[in-house]
């Protein structure tokens, strides 16, 4: 899209004429239409643009421009030859050469930031050599150049393949087929492919080996993502999983929208039109699968999942079941594994050992595993010794062959394998492995190599740069350590494994919490260093929130261990960490199953002022979660409890305020008003000193609620107060939301110029922060102001701004309402 904007945006430039006739050479390259058709449709589609833009119709502005920016892609992917025809084209429109009336246009910023991404397009594409040879392009300058783009969104994201990978032609070929139909199709619809099967069949196998084959075809790139990373209590957080992918997208956080209707219209936005793969793994029902599934018909989706997935098919989804392997392919699989250790080993043992193994691939793993571990070991007797097992003891051969790996393990390793059932997380670090088994850092990573050697661990397939040292136990492994456990562990080992790793989680989370806001209102008395396992090292905030987003289904995990252990104190102390968690990520199910745990072990620990806090946190995600009447129950009793516990204290003003917040979001501004201004009162009076920011926010909080109230004076007001408080405490995000708040409130009252005034004194301060979703939302702001007052080019530079800005953060839709 970014040439067609660079190019249409040129309504009223000098540089029309030579953008369309640019174009019109390279469309005509292919024959497919005359130059007179094409000019014709270019100047209907600037005609069409310039109207849309006149009413303010991004909608339209923006289909017209992908339509466009599809054909042209059309072209330069079918023809190689036209991408320097391109190129130039793309030269002659960089910033500055662009004039309205002989001056550099608005439009230029635009065009500076969307040419330099197409420029990154066609370089990821195919460069020539001197084009690779040639050094970075220029940065523009301008105001394109003050912002970072946004991540590109062709990712390539997909677990490595395990080798070997045998047979399942005829499946691949079906998708293939599948693939060629569905080029025909008139559907907006991507090609959904359900790959059922019980466990250890293969499935996630041949949906990898799939992605990776047909990657090439799908230059938007590939994704992998398994559910079971983002599911508690059988439920998965379709929140956090479009904000995960939305992020992998390209689109910056601070612009994640707040609520899943906007997730779900924004995630549309980022995948219309894309060419890209995406693995879904252990999928449990349609439910889970079609919000993700990208809004395109050129993607690929590769689902994997137990069960059939029926009314998936119904929409036109391809189902393939699938059986066990040939004992043909079953031999030939055991093969490859273990030739490089048994080059000579009989073709009929190891056609009667595949056969034990009846077609799955996981049993055929872990015989070759086992045959790896011990290359000296007769083949005949592991075939007498799995025979034996499965018929007198009716044991699976799979389950043979675990047991006696199991059975051949180092006691660490042992133990820790029988411990990690327990673990709540998706996967595990070896610091965490390191406090489950309470014996030192050192005894944890030698137990996990053996069993990664073992073939019971396995590397994380989600494994990232940023968390790359991650294990996990899969599925039917988990069912298998457990059964160890019960045969050959006892309760007390367990519980001791749980109760270290539980305290080690706390301390850690209440370390990232700390590193992201050091002054925050905590009640609990934090861990102390432990002597079994060593500190995670924390060096800035955006490694602490990186890992209490990645440990997020351990975290909220361990609330519900810690009270199932009668560790109260443990359980609601977890939720103060796990606060700037859920504000981060608004996870509200998540949230509310834990911050009610937390809740009711305050109570049972008699900790009112944890029940306090609690009952505030609580109340949040479930206003935000939909449950408005739980919610106010929750905050009226902590505002009761707190008034009766620690009248006139901290606790109390911050009760009041989250009070006061739900009550502006049901819509009672005036009711809201009156708790702002008494948690404002209580801070001031605090000893031995007044909290001077806490009477600066509830200003601000007061004077915002007002403007909604319709009380213009006294908003105008408190606002002015908080904009003095917030310049005296040098709070400039502070200092630029009052700015913000005043303009809001001089524009209602009626007073464009004090209000534009205001409104600039704000954007600037956000630009300087580097805030730009704020930046954007006040250019709207003034756009508007401009348009009102009749000044329609300063209101095209306000959104031209406002719009780039969107683009480099990854989001097409128009920003929130502030």
């Amino acid at each position: 899209m970014a040439v067609m904007t660079a190019v249409l945006q040129q309504v009223a430039t000098d540089g029309w004429t030579r953008a369309r006739d640019g174009l019109v050479g390279v469309f005509r390259r292919r024959r497919s239409a005359t130059s007179d058709s094409v000019e014709s449709e270019l100047e209907s589609a600037r005609a069409a643009l310039a109207e849309a833009r006149r009413r303010n119709d991004d909608a339209t502005a923006d289909r017209l421009l992908a339509d466009w920016s599809d054909r042209l892609l059309r072209n330069v992917l079918t023809d190689p030859d036209a991408e320097p025809e391109l190129r130039a084209l793309l030269t002659e429109l960089a910033p500055g050469a662009v004039t309205f009336n002989g001056e550099v246009s608005a439009g230029s910023a635009i065009q500076a930031g969307e040419i330099s991404t197409l420029n990154q397009h066609l370089h990821f594409h195919g460069p020539t050599a001197t084009q690779r040879s040639a050094g970075p392009a220029a940065v523009p300058a301008g105001p394109a150049a003050q912002v970072a783009p946004a991540a590109p969104v062709a990712e390539h994201q997909l677990p490595l393949e395990e080798e070997p990978f045998e047979n399942r032609d005829e499946q691949r070929a079906q998708v293939l087929r599948a693939l060629d139909e569905h080029r025909e199709s008139p559907l907006v619809r991507p090609l959904t492919v359900v790959i059922s099967g019980v466990g250890g069949i293969g499935k996630t196998a041949l949906a990898v080996r799939l992605a990776h084959e047909l990657a090439p075809r799908f230059t938007g790139g590939s994704a992998y993502l398994d559910l079971d990373e983002w599911r508690t209590a059988g439920s998965v957080d379709a929140d956090a999983i479009l904000r995960h992918r939305l992020r992998r997208l390209g689109v910056a956080e601070s612009w994640l929208p707040g609520e899943y209707r906007a997730l779900v219209d924004l995630y549309k936005d980022r995948t219309r039109g894309a060419r890209t793969v995406l693995v879904i793994d252990n999928a449990w029902s349609a439910d889970e699968v079609t919000t993700l599934l990208p809004h395109s018909a050129d993607a690929l989706v590769l689902v994997t999942g137990q069960r059939r997935l029926p009314a998936l098919e119904a929409r036109g989804a391809i189902g393939l079941a699938l059986g066990p392997l040939s004992h043909g392919h079953s031999s030939d699989v055991l093969r490859k594994i273990v030739t490089a250790v048994r080059p000579d080993e009989s073709p009929r043992t190891m056609a009667a050992l595949a056969r034990l193994c009846d077609g799955f691939p996981a049993a055929l793993r872990a015989v070759g595993t086992l045959l790896h571990e011990h290359p000296t070991r007769r083949t005949e007797r592991l075939v007498a010794d799995l025979t034996s097992q499965l018929h007198e003891r009716g044991l699976p051969v799979v389950e043979a062959v675990w047991n006696t790996t199991y059975d051949e393990l180092p006691a660490p390793a042992a133990l820790l394998y029988r411990l990690l059932p327990q673990y709540p997380g998706y996967d595990i670090t070896p610091e965490a492995a390191a406090a489950l088994l309470g014996t030192g850092f050192d005894d944890a990573e030698d137990a996990l190599g053996a069993l990664v050697r073992a073939g019971l661990l396995e590397m994380s397939p989600t494994a990232s740069p940023a968390h790359d040292g991650r294990f996990r136990l899969h599925g039917l492994l988990r069912a298998h350590a457990t059964r160890c456990a019960d045969r050959h562990g006892d309760p007390a080992e367990t519980e001791e494994g749980l109760r270290r790793l539980l305290l080690w989680y706390r301390r850690q989370a209440e370390r990232a919490d700390r590193t992201i806001a050091a002054a925050r209102l905590r009640q609990a008395e934090p861990v102390a260093e432990l002597p079994y396992a060593p500190d995670l090292p924390f060096a800035d905030e955006p490694e602490a929130r990186s890992w209490l987003d990645a440990e997020r289904k351990a975290l909220y995990g361990w609330v519900r261990i810690a009270a199932g252990l009668g560790e109260d104190t443990h359980a609601w102390a977890l939720c103060e960490p796990l606060w700037k968690h859920y504000e981060d990520q608004g996870n509200h199910d998540d949230a509310i199953r834990a911050f009610t745990i937390g809740r009711d072990a305050a109570q049972r620990c008699e900790r009112p002022d944890a029940l306090i806090r609690l009952r505030c946190q609580l109340a949040q995600a479930l206003w935000f979660g939909g449950r408005a009447a739980e919610a106010d129950t929750e905050t009226e009793q902590a505002v009761r409890s707190a008034e009766a516990v620690v009248p006139g204290g901290g606790l109390h003003a911050s009760a009041l305020e989250f009070r006061g917040k739900f009550l502006a979001w049901r819509g009672e501004p005036d009711r809201a008003a009156d708790c702002f201004r008494q948690s404002r009162d209580i801070h001031r009076a605090l000893r031995p000193e007044p909290n001077a920011y806490g009477v600066l926010l509830q200003s601000f909080l007061l004077g915002r609620t007002l403007r909604a109230a319709g009380r213009l004076p006294e908003a105008e007001t408190e606002t002015q107060t908080a904009l003095e408080l917030a310049r005296e405490q040098r709070h400039d995000r502070m200092i630029a939301r009052s700015e913000a708040e005043l303009g809001r409130i001089q524009r209602a009252l009626g007073r464009p110029e004090r209000a534009v005034a205001a409104l600039e004194r704000a954007l600037e301060l956000e630009r300087r922060r580097g805030s730009t979703y704020d930046e954007a939302v006040l250019g709207e702001e003034l756009a508007e102001l401009a348009e009102e007052s009749g000044d329609p080019r300063a209101a095209r530079e306000y959104r031209a701004r406002a719009r780039e800005l969107r683009v480099r953060a990854g989001a097409g839709a128009a920003p929130r309402t502030p």
